[in-house]
């Protein structure tokens, strides 16, 4: 299915959602095919993390009287627990969740696991393995590896960058040890100047961004660590007049950052796949109602795109 297609069908079941109230049941579930996935993604403005959402809806469209709920914590972890508490309280079959916190999320964990239910862990590291049944994630730190290489080789294997960070995010702090690790290997002439969390705000990381500007005057590359931090970054960059001359890479590899690498304002950006991520956790999750076996841990692979390649890929990212 192609990315803008899958928005389309998105907005669509969006409205449903809206239209019905709660988007699901709270009856007891009764058959393999009429399951309630309560899933918590950390914000549905993304459109990373709502296509999360849009692969587990894929996955059991042929499914009859299955349901889905996704309410939007818009990146605050008390409201992703309360909702949580509330899939326990509507007698979900099955948790999906990708943590805005990787450590504060442990009691709304603790409480599914009291309540019988199963979490399985997207995208995000939880930092309890013991209480998700399986995690599923992108291989973060590959990725890492793969934006950092390209950006440390373009800037001409030395001088000054910085990071617009996520910290809380099990998930982005294996990107930066990707991009640490490359730079101990290969590239000891780069030196982080600075590293400050923009929380994945496109206008945190603008001013951010704009900040680093005044500050670091040498500065010659940025890594973003996600879609909307590149976006706050090249805003800060444009504005100031610096492009060529501070190079930006990422990771993520949706279709904005796809625009920006044909217009020459991103030089890279992994691409993950969050519909396959969603999918793969309704597997998962047929597996353990079945008794069959299952992954704890399930990697999926990211695929650079960058100047080279961007147009064999735009139009089928999200």
């Amino acid at each position: 299915m192609k990315g803008l297609q899958r928005s389309v069908l998105f907005c669509l079941a969006v409205l449903l959602v809206s239209c019905g109230g709660s988007g699901g049941s709270s009856k007891s579930n009764t058959g393999p095919d009429n399951r309630v996935y309560g899933v918590s993604v950390m914000s549905m403005n993304n459109p990373f993390f709502a296509m999360e959402v849009e692969g587990v809806r894929e996955a059991i469209k042929n499914d009859n009287g299955s349901t889905v709920l996704f309410p939007d914590p818009a990146n605050d972890i008390m409201a992703q627990i309360t909702h949580i508490d509330e899939f326990i309280a509507k007698r979900v079959d099955v948790i999906i969740v990708d943590p805005i916190d990787s450590q504060g999320i442990r009691p709304a964990l603790l409480a599914a696991q009291r309540a019988g239910i199963p979490v399985i862990n997207i995208d995000s590291l939880v930092a309890d393995p013991d209480l998700v049944i399986s995690m599923i994630v992108s291989d973060n730190v590959d990725a890492g590896r793969q934006s950092a290489s390209m950006l440390f080789e373009s800037i001409g294997g030395s001088g000054d960058i910085a990071i617009i960070n996520w910290s809380a995010l099990g998930a982005v702090r294996d990107r930066t040890d990707g991009l640490k690790e490359v730079i101990a290997a290969q590239f000891p002439n780069i030196r982080i100047v600075a590293d400050q969390d923009a929380y994945g705000m496109v206008e945190n990381s603008q001013n951010i961004m704009e900040t680093y500007i005044q500050a670091h005057p040498n500065l010659k590359g940025i890594f973003a660590i996600n879609n909307p931090t590149a976006q706050g970054v090249v805003a800060a960059i444009e504005a100031a007049n610096l492009q060529g001359r501070i190079l930006v890479s990422s990771v993520d590899g949706s279709q904005n950052e796809i625009d920006m690498i044909r217009e020459g304002q991103l030089l890279c950006s992994p691409m993950q796949q969050p519909f396959l991520i969603g999918q793969t956790a309704v597997e998962v999750a047929k597996k353990y109602w079945a008794g069959e076996d299952f992954e704890s841990l399930i990697t999926i692979p990211v695929i650079n795109i960058y100047a080279g390649n961007w147009q064999e890929w735009n139009g089928k990212t999200y």
